[in-house]
This record gives C-alpha cells, structure tokens and sequence, in this order.
C-alpha cells in the first residue's frame, strides 16, 4: 500500500506476476467452457479481451506445463492433461461418484427412477438421476427446478427441516400450514384453514411419522413418489433422495418395503461433502 501526499491511502499497484496469473486464469476458463473441439488463438484473444501476442505467449507457457493442450491440427486449444487430473480430483471431492452408485442401487433395488434433489429457496433442483430400466418409467431430469410442495423431495425438506433459516419462515408455514385443525381459524389472525393447506400438514405429518414422504403426481399423471431427507453435514436440511415411478407399480401395499430402501439410500450419504450440499458439481 502507498500513501498520497495527501496522506489517504491508495491500493498497492498490481504486479505483472499477479496480473499474469490473472489472464492465464481467464484463458484457462474460456477454454473450459469452449465447444468441444476447442478454440483458437483468434477466439481466445476476443473471448478474454487480450491481444492476440499476449494470449499466444500465455498460451505458449499452459501448454508447456500441460494445463493446455493443442488440437491435433494444431489450431485449436483444449484442457490439457494436468487440467483433466484436476477436474478428476474435484469430481471425486464433490461426493458426486458415490451419489451416482448410491442411486444406481436404489433404482436397481426398487425398479424405479432414483434421484438426489437440493433446496434452493421454497424450491428443489434435481441435481442427478438414475432412471429405471422399466419401458414405462418416470423420466428422472437433472437440472429441473420444482416448488417444494409439488415433489416427494420437498415434502419430505420441509417435513424433516424443521429449523427455519435466519429471515425465513418455518417449512410448516412455507408449505400453507394454517391453524391446527381442519375449517378452525388460525390463532389471532381469524383466518381459515384452506383444504389444500390442510391436505399439505396432513402429507408433512405422515411424512414425520413414516420416516419418509409420498406424493401422488397431478392427476392423469399416474406417477408417485417417495423421498427421505439426507443428513448432510448442514445444520439444515438441503439433500432428499426418491424414486418415482407408475402408481400401478408402487402400490399401497409395497410403500413400507419402497420407504425403507429409500431411507437406507439416504442414510449411506450421511455427511455429503459441503460441495454438493451447495450444488458446486
């Protein structure tokens, strides 16, 4: 830091080191997230708003010590073989390989799609999904985003997470809990109870009682699902597990033996890495 002779305080100027490590950063980046086939000099030199000597002589430096790696005919840049152990050793510390083999055993054990959903907001994103080898099945998406009280996975957040977040009402509240009681008005607000909000606690409270959550899907939709919360780590309940598949295959008579695999797929990833309880895969 150096000081003005006015005596305020002015930030230490940038070093070229730093500043190279900086731009050989936003090469790297662009050609993580460059088509398959890679880029070119050309390409880079727009994409990070570097000159085309610098981007060439940086480029010159990743490829040497095999960040970077150049295209067999030589035009185009990919990740290169020290990039790939890294992204290797970040998948295996995601957790994200043991999710996949935890799920193939429940989907393969039940029959049905498994999958692993996370809370973001009074919403769940499915983060992975193994799907069932059944002709009909239930066609698990990786990516879709759904309100906690319309899936298996946020019946069974909201009923498991009981702690509400700083700012944020308790998952009973979220989910419509009124009064106490079915057509009896709320304590000091004179409201009434409406009969979705009742059919929402009565779901939540079964949810508690089974030790794991189902959901019908809309009507004509013929799917049902069944979800248990991950204990991962989180003072928080983020990660629930389920499989969905026909109602005409995951009858009334099947849930306890359905439920029970699902809360043993849940329990196997007790204490996930905190990398995957915040979607970082």
């Amino acid at each position: 830091m150096t000081v003005s002779p006015t005596g305020a305080a002015s930030p230490a100027p940038r070093t070229s080191a730093v500043q190279s490590v900086a731009r050989a950063a936003a090469l790297l980046g662009a050609v993580v997230d460059s088509p398959p086939g890679g880029v070119t000099l050309t390409e880079l030199s727009k994409i990070t708003g570097l000159n085309v000597s610098t981007v060439h002589r940086l480029l010159g430096t990743l490829c040497a010590e095999g960040l970077l790696c150049r295209s067999r005919e030589g035009d185009r840049f990919q990740p290169g073989p020290v990039l790939l152990r890294l992204g290797r050793r970040s998948l295996a510390a995601s957790g994200l390989p043991e999710v996949t083999a935890v799920l193939k055993e429940l989907a393969d054990g039940t029959g049905e799609t498994a999958s692993i959903g996370m809370r973001r907001g009074d919403r769940v994103l499915v983060l992975v999904s193994v799907q069932s080898e059944q002709p009909l099945r239930y066609l698990g998406e990786p990516g879709v985003s759904m309100p906690l009280t319309e899936t298996a996975l946020g019946i069974a957040l909201l009923a498991f997470d009981t702690t509400p977040l700083p700012g944020r009402a308790s998952p009973q509240e979220q989910a419509g809990e009124g009064s106490r009681g079915s057509g009896d008005d709320d304590a000091g607000s004179g409201r009434t109870e409406s009969p979705a909000e009742w059919a929402r606690r009565v779901l939540l409270l079964a949810a508690q009682f089974r030790g794991y959550a189902v959901l019908d899907g809309p009507e004509g939709s013929g799917l049902r699902g069944l979800a248990a919360p991950v204990d991962s780590g989180s003072p928080y309940i983020q990660l629930a597990v389920d499989v969905q598949g026909p109602v005409g295959r995951m009858t009334d008579d099947r849930l306890d033996a359905l439920g029970a695999r699902v809360i043993a797929a849940a329990d196997s990833l007790r204490g996930l890495p905190v990398a995957l309880t915040l979607g970082q895969l």
